[in-house]
């Protein structure tokens, strides 16, 4: 479990999958995001041990704000991917407390070099908060998914450990 004092972030259970669906279906969110399926989300629970599958809850409600995959746990060179991110609430920095403390774990608990992620060229809002969180865009990767059966262009983004360790 990772916490600070607003958030914390914890292993999702199969009970809170409806909400994770919810989440990643909100007109907000799913111009962004691929769209699993239940049974997806259900696999990366329990049937694969290089994923974690993660509950962002507001403290003081504990309440979900958002959810979180991150996948390269095994990662021989490692490198970890924030994979998915979504929240319902927004505007009220949850995202960029989440990216702290997984940007703390990654690097301090797991011993990453490297964290990364892809983002939707278009989602400006994310786009911006992960370069003011340290991230560097890598490339861009023309046309290369599909989500609501349109191409979308991704930008590769990552944040080295000693880029951490110079901006803590």
């Amino acid at each position: 479990m990772l916490i600070d004092e607003t958030i914390l972030i914890r292993k999702t259970q199969e009970t809170e999958l409806t909400y994770v669906r919810k989440t990643e279906k909100d007109p907000t969110n799913s111009p962004y995001i691929l769209q699993w399926s239940l049974q997806e989300h259900k696999r990366a629970l329990t049937d694969n041990p290089n994923i974690l599958h993660l509950l962002v809850i507001e403290r003081l409600s504990n309440k979900p704000v958002g959810y979180v995959l991150i996948n390269g746990l095994e990662d021989e060179n490692d490198s970890i991917e924030i994979k998915r991110i979504a929240f319902s609430e927004k505007g009220k920095g949850y995202g960029r407390k989440m990216l702290h403390l997984i940007k703390q774990w990654a690097f301090t608990d797991m011993h990453a070099n490297r964290l990364w992620l892809e983002v939707v060229d278009h989602n400006f809002r994310a786009k911006s908060l992960y370069e003011s969180e340290g991230f560097k865009i890598e490339g861009l990767q023309r046309e290369a998914i599909k989500i609501n059966n349109n191409y979308q262009s991704i930008y590769m983004m990552s944040i080295l450990r000693k880029e951490y360790q110079e901006n803590k």
